[in-house]
Parts: structure tokens; C-alpha cells; sequence
């Protein structure tokens, strides 16, 4: 008898977990690739291949937990970010598409004023880093740009610096561990944030399963989502230097009262508001 007849094939496997109630057809395409050390597209152009049994163990294992809300991300340990891939755990915060849209906007800013600049002037600081996406994507993209990451989590800041290793940016990034600019010393020509937005009492618009398994220290700012960025805001304010770019991502319904407290934090200052791909306003921006 053959030893490949009683193993389940990639095609069946995947009708099963519909039949079992499973519906996010992505996660389970890219979940059993990654346990086939596969890219996704070697699913769909081979449903005859056999899995083995512990292949097949490990596959409901993660669809069970998956079902429990777990997001994918926790399961491979990495997330797809701006066309890269970074490793992610428990202690960061999983990138979101949305915020792609700070790695444009500084790029976009940055690109206007190279030919102004000296090479050391083009400097990048990353408040809230996390994992580093958002910055590592950018240095990424234009290569002659330097980048600062600041987080006050120290689990998180290694994260981001296996990132940085990952993707071979390493000399020119330095991470520091510290509560927003304190641990700052130098100015920065593009200042971006992605600080804690989620509110404890207003704005509380996040699913259970994100206060379930990402950290609580990425996700809220205070009452109403937005201390984090009141105290960067007074910060920047009594440090005596303002960024040529300053730029921030902030939550659904936020978008009025961020207005103000940009408006009242630096008075004088123009303030845009930039809505996401799906019209949602995401990001403020002020340039100098």
C-alpha cells in the first residue's frame, strides 16, 4: 500500500476546514503554507500534494486557535508590512495596512527636501516603534536616510532590532529605550508617531480579540485614546526644535479632537488630516 494514500491532500484539507466552519480562506492558505515552508501561491497550484500527519496536527492545532481569535501573525511569528516581512510576538503590536500610509507620507516629505539637506540632516524618528515596521520599511525605501526608534518597551526594542538585522539596516538605525522624546538628544528632520490611541472609556473601538492577544502597553492612551499623544505634543513643545514633518497615526472618530488638540499644542501650525484607503480619517500631518 502506498504510505501517501491515507494522507489528506492540500485540497481536501482546505475544503474540510470550510466544511468545519473556518471562513478566512487567506489564513488558512497562508497558515498551511508556512507549515509547508511554502509561499502561498504553492497551494492553489498544487491541491493534490499529500500532507503528513504532523504537518496535519499542526494545521487544526492553529485553525483551532485561529477560531479562538489568535491572530495569524502570533501563529508564524511574522507579519507582512509595506512588501516585507517582520518577525512579530506577544510583545508588539501587529502592523497594520492602514499605517503604511506614515511610510508614504514621510518618503513623499522626504523626497521634496534631499536635494536641501545634508545627508546627516536626513534623519527619521520613530516614536512608539514597536516592532520597527514603519520605520524599517522606510529606510527600506530610500536608502540614504537614517532612522531613531524609541519605544518604552525593552521586549519590544528587541523585536525591532532582530527586524533591523532581518532587513540589512542595521548601521543605520539605533533604537532607544525611553517614555516618547525623553531619550532623544538630537533634532530630527521627520518626526512619525503610532502611539497607543485606544481609549479606556471613549473611542474604546478595538475587537476582543486584539485586547485578548496583543500587549495592553501598544494599545491604549488613556481616557480617550489620545494622552500619549498630549504628552508628546508638550514635549515637542518645550524641546526647542520642531521636525520639518511631523506626522501621526490616531483611531476611528478621532479625528475632531485631534484637530483641536493639534491646533491648541501648536498654535500658528497648518494640520492636515489624511484619511486612509477606505475614507477614514488615519493620519495628521504638519509641516514646517
Amino acid at each position: 500500500m502506498n504510505s501517501e494514500e491515507n494522507l489528506i491532500t492540500v485540497g481536501e484539507l482546505l475544503v474540510r476546514t470550510h466544511e468545519n466552519g473556518f471562513q478566512d480562506v487567506l489564513s488558512m492558505e497562508l497558515w498551511l503554507a508556512f507549515l509547508l515552508g511554502q509561499e502561498r501561491k504553492f497551494i492553489f497550484l498544487n491541491p493534490n500534494f499529500a500532507v503528513n500527519k504532523k504537518v496535519e496536527q499542526a494545521y487544526w492545532e492553529g485553525i483551532g486557535e485561529m477560531t479562538e481569535g489568535k491572530p495569524l501573525a502570533q501563529l508564524t511569528g511574522e507579519k507582512e508590512f509595506y512588501g516585507y516581512s517582520f518577525i512579530v510576538n506577544e510583545h508588539v503590536l501587529i502592523p497594520r495596512p492602514e499605517s503604511e500610509l506614515l511610510v508614504d507620507l514621510a518618503a513623499e516629505y522626504l523626497r521634496s527636501v534631499s536635494t536641501d539637506l545634508m545627508a546627516d540632516e536626513l534623519t527619521v524618528l520613530d516614536v512608539g516603534t514597536g516592532s520597527g515596521a514603519i520605520l524599517l520599511a522606510l529606510l527600506k525605501k530610500l536608502p540614504q536616510i537614517k532612522g531613531i526608534g524609541v519605544d518604552i518597551s525593552p521586549q519590544a526594542l528587541n523585536v525591532a532590532a532582530e527586524n533591523a538585522r532581518r532587513l540589512n539596516v542595521v548601521e543605520r538605525v539605533q533604537f532607544l529605550e525611553g517614555d516618547l522624546l525623553e531619550p532623544v538628544k538630537t533634532p530630527c528632520q521627520v518626526l512619525l508617531a503610532n502611539l497607543p490611541y485606544i481609549g479606556t472609556e471613549k473611542f474604546n473601538f478595538v475587537a476582543a480579540n486584539v485586547v485578548r492577544y496583543e500587549p495592553p502597553v501598544a494599545l491604549y492612551g488613556g481616557t480617550d485614546g489620545l494622552e500619549h499623544y498630549r504628552r508628546l505634543f508638550g514635549q515637542i513643545a518645550a524641546c526647542g526644535w520642531f521636525p520639518g514633518l511631523l506626522a501621526g497615526e490616531f483611531g476611528f472618530g478621532q479625528h475632531e479632537l485631534m484637530a483641536k488638540l493639534l491646533a491648541d499644542s501648536f498654535p500658528g501650525r497648518q494640520a492636515r488630516i489624511i484619511p486612509d484607503l477606505a475614507g477614514i480619517p488615519r493620519v495628521f500631518v504638519i509641516t514646517s
